[in-house]
């Protein structure tokens, strides 16, 4: 059992204590180690990279940075950079070498034996976020014509250095796959049967131009921890483990909540990236959504002796325009997080919308009710209370609508549906909210 401790190794460097260092070190999980060096200099953490058995300098490795990463490489010895980066997996090894200049790339590509170069070139030819770029060559196959006893056999022998066994794929000779097989159903069954006998002839797979997205949904859809990926011929290339979908699904979290605020994504964490670079992501949609709000001000203006005559009405203005945006990032939130699950499909869109109407409906005639009775406590007048109420009826079935059309718009043009969320719909919302506030007030009250 690995012991887990907080462990002060900026202390034991100063101290010159590396022998301690290294033997605590050994005990900690690679997780546990990237907390542990995540505030240190680079020359600092290089220290530690010396310490550590090449194995685990590469898992460590693989979960930095980009700009941690770099900085090391330029810091490591051509021998130990060597061993780390023949020592990573190839779905790590590949997505490092995405990030790196071409220089740096074909000084990485020089270490590797020419196998490990053809595999990760191969994993790289694979579209971005695709399948094929989380694929794992790393697995264990069985033939079907195998014998339970020459299987676990092989299990026995070559598992060690594979990525699982947990589930194994089953193959022909010409690599076609047939099927699946788990390492509990070769325990139990009798030595002298066959895969093909006790294996899962109709197996869940991707194609490796699948995209990430869609292999997080089908993985969690069927409950699966490895998953087959397979070439346009379903001929084996690898497999994809949980660890890797884990990863996919923080990086599309991440991404959405990104576009959903409007603004440039990027996967780099927070204090990662200066500040000049978070300025230049956040501007351009800043810019824009500023001059679509400024549209307001040309509406207040053409009605300003309307308001002139009547300043009551600029007192509920807030109102339909939050109440409008509010509306509105409620049920696109609901619309976009239904497809990201693949439990909204774009075949469903009239189904969505006739049902978003009748639910604007009635939210719209509650808080119309509502603010009718709280204008009357700012103004008796009860034509003034009924034209805020309708507009704010008709504000509220606008923003619901427009909420529930705008991810599946997105789809049609093919964008990401988050980005019709956040500021981009409020903002819609809010110029195309006043605009029917002052036409409903203005036919009542002139």
């Amino acid at each position: 059992m690995k012991v887990r401790v907080q462990v002060d190794i900026k202390r034991f460097i100063e101290n010159g204590d590396f022998r301690t260092l290294k033997t605590i070190l050994t005990q900690q999980e690679p997780a546990e180690i990237l907390e542990m060096i995540e505030e240190l200099p680079p020359d600092e953490k290089i220290i530690v990279f010396r310490l550590l058995p090449k194995d685990q300098a590469a898992l460590v490795f693989s979960e930095l940075e980009t700009d941690d990463q770099m900085a090391l490489i330029e810091l490591f010895k051509e021998e130990r950079l060597r061993e780390i980066i023949s020592s990573m997996d190839p779905d790590d090894r590949a997505e490092l070498l995405e990030e790196m200049p071409a220089n740096v790339v074909n000084k990485l590509l020089s270490y590797l034996t020419p196998d490990e170069r053809k595999i990760t070139l191969s994993l790289l030819n694979y579209p971005e976020n695709s399948a094929g770029r989380l694929t794992t060559p790393k697995c264990l196959e069985l033939y079907a014509t195998m014998t339970v006893s020459e299987a676990l056999e092989k299990i026995r022998k070559e598992g060690k250095d594979k990525e699982t066994v947990h589930l194994m794929p089953v193959i022909e000779k010409s690599r076609k796959l047939l099927g699946t097989v788990e390492l509990q159903d070769l325990i139990f069954a009798d030595p002298n049967s066959f895969v093909e006998q006790i294996m899962n002839s109709e197996p869940i797979f991707v194609y490796a131009t699948t995209d990430q997205e869609e292999v997080a949904q089908i993985m969690r859809k069927y409950d699966l921890f490895v998953v087959p990926v397979v070439d346009s011929e379903q001929r084996l290339i690898g497999i994809i483990t949980i660890d890797d979908v884990v990863d996919v699904i923080d990086e599309e979290a991440t991404e959405d909540i990104q576009k959903m605020s409007s603004m440039v994504t990027t996967e780099e964490p927070y204090l990662h990236v200066s500040g000049w670079k978070l300025i230049f992501r956040r501007l351009p949609w800043l810019v824009a959504l500023l001059l679509l709000e400024s549209i307001n001000g040309n509406v207040i203006a053409k009605f300003e002796h309307f308001l002139a005559s009547l300043p009551i009405v600029a007192a509920f203005m807030p109102t339909m325009m939050d109440t409008g945006g509010n509306i509105g990032s409620q049920i696109s939130a609901l619309i976009i997080r239904g497809m990201a699950l693949g439990e909204i499909r774009s075949k469903d869109w009239w189904k969505i919308i006739l049902r978003e109407i009748l639910i604007g409906s009635v939210l719209a005639a509650i808080l119309g009710v509502t603010l009718f009775f709280r204008s009357m406590m700012i103004s008796p007048s009860l034509r003034v209370a009924f034209s805020v109420s309708l507009a704010l009826a008709v504000v509220v079935i606008f923003a619901n609508t427009v909420g529930a059309i705008l991810p599946f718009l997105a789809r049609l043009i093919h964008i990401d549906p988050a980005i019709m969320a956040g500021p981009l719909l409020t903002t819609i919302v809010d110029v195309s909210g006043i605009v029917m506030y002052f036409l409903v007030v203005h036919s009542i009250l002139k």
